[in-house]
């Protein structure tokens, strides 16, 4: 399934290189692996805020596996979201014989687990943990993070010569971990920030363009239609955030956001977001892709738990590599390219993308 194209992939794939953080997985010799157990697959199904996004992902990972004719038995241990019960489930999957385990998904329960792991089984943890710095080595993290697709996306935009940006930003804490980390990675690159608004509801956002506000982005928007130095807008929130915001942003003027705002497929609904760059998996824009229509699609989930889903596609498709310890290329998955990064942690490369008439579709980036 690795070498089928996607638009923008090709782009995309220099944005990160492979690191070496685990050799068994970069083409250093290892020990020759003992007969493969099982995996054990850790999600907090017991959690009433947790079961409907655990159900889906558990679901995709058993249809990775069937599909892939994978040997190893996969176990489902049923968590709730507490620190204290994903390590206790954990210790149990060990005395078990585990081979692998895959998960939790909460981040508290992924940085709960990552201290008190022990070496010799691999973990394939289904967050970022509270700090991605320092995993353990065999202790590696997948995750559908936004904030990592808002430092991708700075680093699109950057690449399209866009050198100014204003970050709009919701008032949740979401918005601003997404305004930050946008910030960090464009002002890592030289890209200079013109201004950052914050607001806590749809009347505050419409009180940022006055006359003055509108009239400094219609500039920006000026300056990007006529030179390499141009301006750009990130919207730091959620779809309703961004329905609300995206009408009054001049239309010249180069909008991005992340995934977050691509959360229906109802046109009509999706009409305000028109010309709105962004990023997101290939299982929403992509159905019929080769690499993406072998999995079956279950009737009735949301946006939201497709997204699980094709987030436990790619886990178990990952997981035996990890189990066995057999070298890992660049995985071609549905919810991106997915390589190995730095410090054990699997980085995903989405698709850009963009709105056309309420349709989110591919846009490759240049």
């Amino acid at each position: 399934m690795t070498g089928l194209r996607r638009p923008g992939i090709v782009c995309l794939a220099a944005a990160w290189t492979l690191a070496c953080a685990w050799p068994a997985l970069c083409g250093a010799q290892a020990a020759p692996a003992s007969e493969p157990g099982f995996i054990a697959l850790l999600l907090p199904l017991s959690s009433p805020d947790f079961a409907a996004p655990a159900e889906a992902l558990a679901s995709g990972c058993r249809s990775a596996l069937e599909i892939s004719g994978a040997q190893a038995a996969l176990q489902l241990s049923r968590t709730d979201a507490s620190p204290q019960g994903i390590v206790a489930a954990y210790e149990s999957a060990l005395q078990r014989g585990a081979a692998l385990v895959v998960g939790p998904m909460t981040r508290d329960g992924v940085s709960a687990l990552a201290r008190s792991y022990r070496p010799g089984v691999p973990v394939l943890a289904l967050n970022a943990p509270e700090d991605a710095t320092n995993l353990p080595p065999g202790f590696f993290a997948l995750s559908l993070s936004a904030q990592s697709e808002a430092r991708l996306v700075a680093r699109m935009a950057f690449s399209a010569e866009l050198k100014s940006a204003t970050v709009l930003q919701s008032g949740t804490a979401l918005g601003r971990r997404l305004a930050q980390a946008f910030t960090r990675e464009w002002q890592g690159l030289g890209g200079r920030i013109a201004d950052t608004r914050a607001a806590g509801s749809p009347q505050e956002v419409r009180a940022w363009f006055d006359a003055a506000a509108r009239g400094a982005l219609n500039d920006a928007a000026a300056r990007g239609a006529t030179a390499a130095a141009g301006g750009m807008a990130f919207l730091a929130g959620e779809a309703g955030f961004a329905r609300t915001l995206r009408p009054q942003l001049p239309r010249a003027l180069h909008a991005f956001a992340t995934s977050l705002v691509n959360d229906s497929a109802d046109t009509a609904g999706n009409a305000d977001l028109e010309g709105l760059r962004f990023v997101d998996m290939p299982w929403l824009l992509q159905p019929d892709h080769p690499a993406v229509m072998i999995y079956p699609r279950p009737a009735g989930l949301s946006v939201l738990l497709q997204r699980f889903y094709a987030l436990g596609i790619d886990a178990c498709r990952l997981a035996p590599m990890i189990a066995t310890r057999a070298r890992m290329p660049p995985l071609d998955g549905v919810t991106g390219v997915i390589g190995l990064g730095a410090g054990n942690v699997l980085e995903r490369l989405p698709l850009p993308a963009m709105f056309r008439s309420g349709v989110a579709v591919p846009e490759p980036m240049r």
